[in-house]
């Protein structure tokens, strides 16, 4: 294979390369008699992109050149990272290279981009061949699904500047009245806790909007956004081709003659009807606790359990041969000796009755002072060693 870029169409090149790095970290070129096609695939499998770019997209344009057989060409797969490098800027590649020579060195197995900038400056980049093999096509449809809208870049793209950045999916809602943008969520997330973000479209802000059966689609973020910077920073409309949750939807960028893009992203079914029930019944649900909460609290014992309270309630059987005894202070009263009669106070505060009745119970610093005695005392009393000499000293005066 052997083609020329002219100047103009470098900087739609370099925008495609930038596009497809981030869906894939592999890019795949096919040579064909009449195009080439570039493809990539995201690591989970659920973002494809292909990008056919027309023979009239070249000033020149040979896809066997190189090839020995007259029907067959180019089938190789490449780094993307090292095809960003051959276009690291495309925003100004316009302005500086008048021309692009893609071809193959079939000596070392490398693909080659010459760029040919101004005042004769030649960039040479040699790409090293990862693979001789064409992508597999993935399945999908256009022509044939229900739903089918187009939309200007600029409109979709103010759209989702409402969108938070940490957002990783959204889901589209489409009716013949309103096309609706939310940012979805897990259905375990508590709503309470995050932000939530719906813009509502009528049908007459769209270039056509087509709508033969009403859906929700739910797809990636990642993706779309870059799909969406693709079609602004080339001015083109967005086509939106679905049908179902479950089925692939496919996004289209066009200029109509040159080339055409291909954007397909897969699509989950919701786990609920509509997110917007789902929010309905968690707010229901927490009136309904805050009612309960509200109620309970009136009937609510200290330190008790609803069990507990349950029994208290109905006189279970397991309190009803107890008797539980009232609280009472069981300080001991200073009394007088003739109050007392025989009793008598000893050393350690406790009195002791002369006529035989049980004393009452000494006081709490009595009780832990008697516990923990030995804790006051001194660890290490030198006075309470015996001065006994089990050996001698070795060491003579």
């Amino acid at each position: 294979m052997k083609c020329h870029v002219p100047g103009p169409n470098v900087k739609v090149l370099g925008r495609t390369i930038h596009a497809l790095a981030r869906f894939g970290d592999e890019l795949y070129l096919e040579s064909l008699p009449d195009s080439i096609l570039l493809r990539t695939l995201n690591a989970a499998e659920s973002a494809y992109a292909m990008i056919k770019l027309n023979k009239n997209f070249f000033s020149y344009f040979n896809y066997n050149f190189y090839s020995t057989e007259d029907d067959e060409g180019l089938k190789c797969k490449i780094s993307m990272k090292s095809a960003l490098n051959a276009f690291k800027s495309p925003t100004h590649m316009d302005k500086q290279v008048e021309n692009l020579e893609i071809k193959l060195d079939a000596n070392s197995c490398k693909l080659i981009f010459q760029l040919k900038c101004k005042h004769g400056i030649i960039k040479t980049h040699y790409v090293s061949i990862l693979d001789c093999k064409a992508m597999q096509s993935a399945v999908y449809t256009k022509d044939l699904v229900p739903n089918r809208i187009t939309s200007s870049q600029r409109l979709l793209s103010e759209a989702l500047g409402n969108f938070q950045s940490s957002d990783d999916q959204m889901t589209l809602e489409a009716t013949n009245q309103l096309l609706i943008l939310r940012n979805y969520e897990d259905a375990n997330i508590d709503l309470t806790k995050i932000i939530r973000t719906q813009i509502s479209l009528k049908p007459s802000e769209f270039d056509s909007y087509t709508i033969g059966a009403e859906t929700t689609i739910t797809f990636t973020l990642k993706e779309f956004r870059a799909l969406l910077a693709f079609a602004e920073a080339l001015s083109l409309p967005l086509q939106l081709h679905f049908e179902t949750a479950g089925r692939p939807a496919v996004f289209i960028v066009h200029n109509g003659t040159t080339f055409e893009a291909h954007f397909v992203l897969a699509t989950t079914k919701p786990e609920t009807a509509t997110q917007g029930s789902m929010q309905n019944h968690s707010r229901t649900d927490k009136k309904r606790k805050e009612v309960n909460e509200s109620v309970g609290s009136t009937k609510k014992k200290p330190h008790l359990e609803i069990d507990t309270l349950a029994c208290l309630d109905e006189d279970s059987h397991l309190f009803n041969y107890i008797d539980i005894p009232e609280e009472r202070d069981w300080r001991p009263e200073k009394k007088s000796t003739h109050e007392n009669g025989g009793d008598r106070a000893n050393d350690n505060g406790l009195e002791e009755n002369m006529d035989g009745e049980i004393p009452g119970s000494p006081t709490s610093r009595i009780k832990i002072k008697s516990a923990f005695k030995r804790c006051f005392e001194n660890t290490f009393d030198p006075r309470s060693i015996q001065r006994v000499v089990l050996a001698e000293n070795s060491d003579s005066d």
